[in-house]
């Protein structure tokens, strides 16, 4: 059964969930009629070009935050009301509050834990308006999916909203394994030392990512200088991190695509505070890298999906000194191993899972 669904989204910048779409749409393109509505002019780090490469066309429905206040929702409705779509999938605050009360089947994902993200990217005041007022439109879509069982467990418990688990996946055709000889030319092309133990940890330098202690625990782990801790990404703290000056560490700033470092490393650290259903995690996983991450609940959860692999391991990363014991630990080779098996962790599982959701509520159809 071919369905036609409108995704709505505020921008196509270059993030996660923007990420997370996009590997949805790859997957159903062929089989069903796609389009995206936007809420906002597309910034200089936009996807549209690799949504539209697709085929799938990418229009502009709003033209910004204060047209979105400003009767963004009767913009959007009009707009979609020329592409009538079976079902519309909304993403991110702006979409969920613009989508509430349409008048068809409607889908929200939520792809982080409300309050703890808000109040770390806007502040505590902020946050709790932000997610009351979230919460409030969320109840009026048919469907609520949570991208991780951590997300639906404080969806369900915090906020007494029914959803629907569906884990977020990465392309598994991009992010393999290379083989011991392409390894060893990563290496050299990136200029990974000879005989170092490599480290990566993608997401840049912020507060939320906890970057700052991980640089310390790391040059305290590795005192005796063997390894060496690369970290992709710009972000806040970027310029602080560069002052620590710790030794064995490289700050890489922005990084065109992870893939050869994700590839050519020894093991993924991340001592991130917040996340949903982290990408960067299933990515290093599903290239064949162990990880070693701290004890939140979405890492957890990947940490008990692979737990027969031994795979992934956790430490407290409010805890520094045990940050410390567990880099070392896993320098001295007593860390976790490679994965063997992470196809659960894959955007076909993922698309798979939202293609039934969409033919259900198409059959189903009505709005909230």
């Amino acid at each position: 059964m071919s369905v036609r669904i409108a995704y709505v989204i505020s921008t196509l910048d270059r993030c996660g969930p923007v990420n997370v779409l996009y590997d949805i749409v790859h997957r159903l393109a062929p089989d069903h009629e796609l389009a995206v509505f936007t809420l906002a002019p597309e910034p200089a780090g936009s996807r549209a070009a690799d949504f539209e490469a697709l085929g799938v066309p990418v229009r502009r429905a709003v033209a910004g935050r204060l047209a979105s206040a400003l009767g963004g929702s009767s913009r959007l409705a009009r707009a979609l009301a020329r592409f009538e779509p079976d079902v519309v999938h909304a993403h991110g605050f702006r979409a969920y509050r613009l989508c509430r009360s349409l008048p068809l089947p409607t889908v929200a994902t939520v792809h982080n834990e409300l309050y703890d993200d808000f109040a770390t990217a806007y502040g505590r005041p902020l946050a709790l308006w932000m997610t009351r007022s979230e919460v409030r439109a969320l109840r009026r879509f048919d469907l609520v999916v949570a991208c991780s069982d951590s997300v639906g467990r404080v969806l369900a418990e915090r906020y007494a909203l029914a959803c629907e688990c569906i884990r977020n996946g990465v392309d598994q055709d991009l992010y393999a394994p290379a083989s011991e000889e392409r390894r060893a030319r990563l290496r050299a092309e990136l200029g990974y030392e000879a005989g170092a133990t490599i480290l990566v940890s993608t997401g840049g330098c912020s507060r939320r990512k906890g970057t700052q202690p991980l640089i310390r625990a790391f040059a305290a782990a590795n005192a005796a200088g063997g390894a060496r801790l690369h970290i992709l990404g710009g972000g806040p703290l970027y310029e602080q991190c560069r002052s620590l000056g710790a030794p064995g560490v490289v700050l890489h700033g922005f990084v065109d695509d992870v893939i050869p470092h994700l590839q050519a490393a020894d093991l993924f650290v991340s001592a991130s505070r917040s996340e949903g259903m982290p990408l960067a995690v299933l990515e290093a996983l599903s290239c064949g890298l162990p990880a070693l991450l701290s004890t939140i609940a979405p890492h957890e959860d990947v940490a008990g999906l692979l737990a027969d692999q031994g795979c992934v391991e956790c430490f407290d990363a409010a805890d520094e000194g045990a940050m410390r014991r567990a880099l070392a630990a896993a320098l001295d080779g007593a860390g976790p191993a490679r994965p063997a098996d992470v196809s659960a962790l894959s955007s076909a599982v993922m698309a798979r899972r939202y293609a039934q959701a969409y033919r259900a509520l198409a059959r189903r159809g009505g709005g909230a």
